[in-house]
């Protein structure tokens, strides 16, 4: 230690806003463990901590920019070649002797060198026994790839009766087909599939429209040359009568039909010698599941057969296959009224059902074999039946059905129910009325009916793990557990039991208890639950302690104490908010609620009359009623209390400019908002932590953590890191701070959101939705996709996937809507420039954007959204800069965000109100890759280096948090 007493300095200080390198603490105002502490407070990846006899030294690896006022150390900043605790003049930082710190005391310099002082190792001082130490996961043993094919129930069980047993004859046919398939040489390797593909790799037949192309034009000019030659003949004189051999021409006809046949022939194999086919998979073995959705039938007739049905309709050909009908429908009806219903149903003609008929049938239809019923539904072609004709079959077809029914043959009067008048919620009914809950069952599924029918029928089937994974699936327990409750109560009791189960599953622990309360058995369960929720603090216990004042008023005053806390606590106005919002939800109960409310409502005005309640004039009036306090609602004001103006960030004045957090010391892999100020952050490998809104650590989850998809409740989560092509998924209970190792899986694209059950998930051209709770057990897929999944998004209502390399088109956009999982909408995504950005969302089908001219003056960033042209200026940008690190672009229904970089290693973010074309706010981030993630009105930045700042556009705010 050095002392220089010579050189006076006349601003000892360090004040206001600094570059700092370091931090010294001095042993005179610190004891040995408060250093420590602050030492470990404020470090930061990459310093370094030193022990003098004077003090602790701590040195960054980076320049902090803090208020040094803040500080409880003493700030150093990099004077020449050390630190120093003083801004010095040129002439004064001559005068000093070497050294690495100068620190000013009363206008002295005292000289330390870092090869007096002791190195620290802050990491031996951190107590990490409360830790668990957890094995590395065997990333080998992934998880098997699922066979998707669900179990399929032959049609010939499920109805029985006249559809007889299969012949053995054709059972050895079909053997011996498959065992020539098999024989067949295959394609080569290369054109067949790529290795490690296996069951994700459906094939795709190939299809030739040329072909049908040539026939359509080629039979349309045969009949435009027969209706002319018709109407020439109409012209003509009547020759004088001869007889004529017509065996010529018809010889010739006879040879025209094989020569055009032959020619056609020719050309089928001409197209597809280009295009080698793909051997079909070999069956799979059937999975033990439900069978998937079916696909909705969005057929549409050919152009040529609407063309062909209008040209046959206004010609004379109309009338040559219309006699054949008729005379197939005469036969048809005459068997009807013989009372042969043996034949009548082989021979009978479907009607058009609730989705009517969208296509002409021009031949004559053919007798069944058996009595097979179809499962598939939407439009098919039919006959064109005359005015009243199909009224008629109708009452034909509803007199048979009454007189089989009468006669008790149950399984042709489903027939005609199902399969010729297309009621087949009235055919499930009726074998629900007769008894026969599997074959109903078997039919729903097979039919696609509504989720809470087949969850019925399931469970009067006695089929509950079905039961359970379609309910899982569409969410359908309770309409399911509605309509069980008349006609089987245990089965209702038993569905609603594992309805509350998948609820707290989800984090819905509130949800759950309602569900279960009315099984008076299980109250014990409800009750346990309620605790588990009012431990979890914040807005949940809120509600979980009103839930309790409801369904358990004997055991409120046991709460009293903490009521009166929550009463007189000035620092809990938040608290009583929330509390204020859950007594108002539940009006219906203000006598069970009546304690809690007076007990509450005294503070609860006083926060409203001090600006910080939320409440309106109609909602306190409300709330004072429910108090049952008389003279309170007669002192209470006429007109509405003071209440503090929120303004949108859309409606602000002018530009907010924003700072950004300062950096921290681990670094953010991904993070989420929860509810009460509260944030989920993965942490990579040291796992993930809840945090508050002052980045205080709440509780921390000791499982790895690079992604996070959160439920929708915001009470449970999943954790994923990758491990080479899988991921290691683990699910997060926020409720009971619980962590479960779920597995490994091998994952292309996944949903960021779920349902807390149900999670989609894609690989190559597949599409699955999986039940995490179940071992990923698949309760909905889609095998068969033209395109490999490139990117799925997905909130509670739609979900949205982008399949890229589809043949002949590039790139498709899926819609479906949820829960339901209904294919909404198949668009092709249109090509855009070469050189331009292409931003894949939900917002429209054509985004894009692109610098319009990179070597101008001021650069413009433009972005193409639905053919709208909009350009924004970018002060301070560079081509040199934008070449390196170009423009990033998130853009959603409201928002557009976006920043690119600029000077000093420094990137500029701007946020722009799409509606208003606005720029509202603006701020200045490190040149770091800063993620983004948007949750509805919130807004989350993060990085590697510790920085969390959270924006909120409905009262545009900003919080910055620093990660220590």
């Amino acid at each position: 230690m050095l002392e220089r007493n010579e050189a006076l300095i006349r601003r000892p200080v360090l004040a206001g806003h600094q570059q700092i390198e370091g931090l010294w603490f001095s042993c005179e105002r610190f004891d040995a463990s408060e250093r420590e502490r602050l030492i470990l407070e404020h470090w930061q990846l990459g310093a370094g901590a030193y022990r003098f006899a004077e003090g602790d030294l701590l040195r960054f690896c980076t320049a902090l920019s803090v208020q040094c006022e803040t500080l409880a150390g003493w700030p150093l900043i990099r004077q020449g070649a050390g630190l120093c605790s003083a801004l010095l003049a040129p002439e004064e930082l001559h005068t000093l002797p070497a050294a690495d710190v100068w620190l000013v005391r009363g206008s002295q310099v005292q000289a330390l060198l870092l090869r007096d002082a002791q190195a620290l190792s802050p990491g031996q001082w951190l107590d990490i026994s409360g830790y668990a130490l957890l094995d590395t996961y065997d990333c080998n043993a992934t998880l098997a790839e699922p066979v998707l094919e669900a179990r399929v129930t032959d049609v010939r069980t499920i109805i029985g009766g006249p559809l007889g047993a299969v012949s053995p004859e054709r059972e050895g046919v079909m053997q011996a087909l498959i065992e020539r398939q098999r024989a067949a040489p295959q394609q080569p390797a290369a054109r067949a599939t790529a290795p490690g593909k296996s069951a994700w790799n459906p094939t795709e037949p190939v299809s030739f429209p040329a072909l049908k192309l040539g026939a359509t034009f080629a039979l349309v000019g045969a009949l435009i040359w027969m209706a002319s030659y018709g109407k020439q003949q109409a012209f003509s004189p009547l020759p004088p009568p001869v007889r004529e051999d017509f065996s010529g021409v018809i010889l010739g006809t006879l040879v025209g039909a094989i020569v055009f046949t032959a020619l056609l022939m020719g050309l089928n194999k001409f197209l597809r010698r280009g295009s080698p086919g793909v051997a079909a998979p070999p069956p799979a073995k059937a999975a033990q599941g439900i069978a998937p959705r079916a696909t909705p039938v969005g057929h549409k007739p050919a152009a040529w057969r609407r063309w062909l049905t209008r040209l046959t309709q206004h010609s004379k050909l109309s009338a040559l296959y219309g006699k054949r009908q008729a005379a197939y429908m005469q036969r048809m009806l005459e068997m009807f009224e013989d009372g042969d219903f043996a034949e009548a149903l082989r021979h009978a003609i479907p009607l058009g059902g609730e989705h009517g008929s969208s296509e002409q049938m021009f031949g004559t239809p053919e007798r069944r074999q058996d009595l097979r019923l179809s499962e598939q539904s939407g439009p098919r072609r039919a006959m064109l039946f005359e005015e009243g004709l199909e009224a008629h079959l109708r009452l034909v077809y509803r007199q048979t059905f009454t007189r089989l029914d009468r006669e008790g043959r149950i399984e042709e009067a489903v027939f005609v129910l199902a399969e010729l008048l297309k009621v087949r919620q009235e055919a499930l009914d009726y074998l629900e009325k007769h008894g026969r809950y599997q074959q109903a069952a078997d039919l729903a599924l097979a039919w696609d009916m509504p989720a809470a029918v087949i969850v019925r029928l399931l469970c009067l089937a006695e089929q509950w793990e079905q039961a359970l994974s379609v309910a899982r699936r569409d969410n359908a327990f309770g309409d399911a557990v509605l309509a069980l409750q008349a006609k089987s109560p245990e089965s209702a009791n038993r569905l609603r039991l594992e309805w509350a189960q998948s609820l707290t599953e989800k984090g819905l622990w509130l949800q759950a208890v309602e569900v279960i309360w009315s099984l008076p058995a299980e109250r014990g369960r409800a009750a346990q639950w309620l605790l588990n929720a009012e431990a979890a603090g914040g807005r949940l216990a809120i509600d979980a302690l009103v839930k309790r004042a409801i369904l358990l008023p004997e055991t409120l005053h046991a709460y009293g104490p903490w009521v009166e806390q929550l009463r007189n606590d000035p620092q809990r106005g938040r608290e009583r908010a929330a509390l204020a919002q859950a007594l108002l939800a539940h009006k219906a109960e203000a006598g069970a609620l009546a304690w809690l409310t007076g007990a509450t409502v005294h503070a609860i005005v006083a926060d409203q009359l001090g600006g910080e309640g939320g409440l309106t004039h109609q909602q306190l009036q409300a709330l004072v009623k429910m108090s049952k306090d008389k003279l309170l609602l007669a002192d209470l004001p006429g007109q509405a209390l003071k209440r503090s103006a929120v303004v949108p960030l859309s409606q602000a004045g002018e530009t907010q400019e924003w700072w950004v957090p300062a950096r921290g010391n681990r670094g953010i892999r991904d993070a989420v908002a929860l509810e009460d100020s509260r944030y989920l952050l993965a942490l990579g490998e040291a796992g993930a932590v809840v945090i508050d809104e002052f980045g205080n650590t709440l509780f921390h989850f000791a499982v790895p953590a690079q992604e996070i998809v959160l439920a929708h409740g915001r009470q449970v989560a999943l954790v994923l890191i990758r491990r080479n092509d899988a991921w290691r998924i683990s699910k997060l209970d926020l409720v009971n701070r619980t962590a479960t190792d779920l597995g490994v899986l091998v994952v292309d694209v996944f949903a960021k959101v779920f349902d807390g059950t149900a999670w989609s998930i894609g690989r190559e051209k597949q599409m699955r939705v999986v039940d995490v709770d179940r071992g990923f057990a698949t309760l909905w897929h889609v095998s068969d996709l033209p395109g490999r999944v490139h990117r799925l998004q997905s909130d509670e209502c739609n979900e949205y996937l982008w399949l890229f390399s589809v043949p002949g088109v590039g790139i498709e956009r899926w819609h479906y809507r949820l829960p339901e999982r209904r294919l909404m909408g198949r668009e092709v995504v249109p090509a855009i420039n070469p050189d331009h950005n292409q931003l894949l969302c939900a917002v429209s089908m054509i985004t894009e954007c692109w610098i319009k001219d990179l070597y101008a003056e001021e650069l413009i960033l433009v972005v193409n959204v639905a053919g709208n042209h909009r350009g924004y200026r970018l002060p301070g940008a560079a081509a040199e800069l934008i070449e390196e690190y170009p423009v990033s672009v998130h853009l959603e229904p409201e928002w557009l965000l976006f920043h690119y970089a600029v000077a000093d290693n420094q990137s500029r973010w701007h946020m722009i109100h799409r509606a208003s074309d606005r720029l509202c706010a603006a701020w200045t981030w490190p040149l770091d890759d800063a993620n983004v993630r948007q949750q509805g009105d919130d807004w989350l930045l993060f990085d590697e280096q510790g920085r969390l700042s959270h924006i909120n556009v409905a009262n545009g705010s900003q919080r910055n948090i620093t990660l220590n």
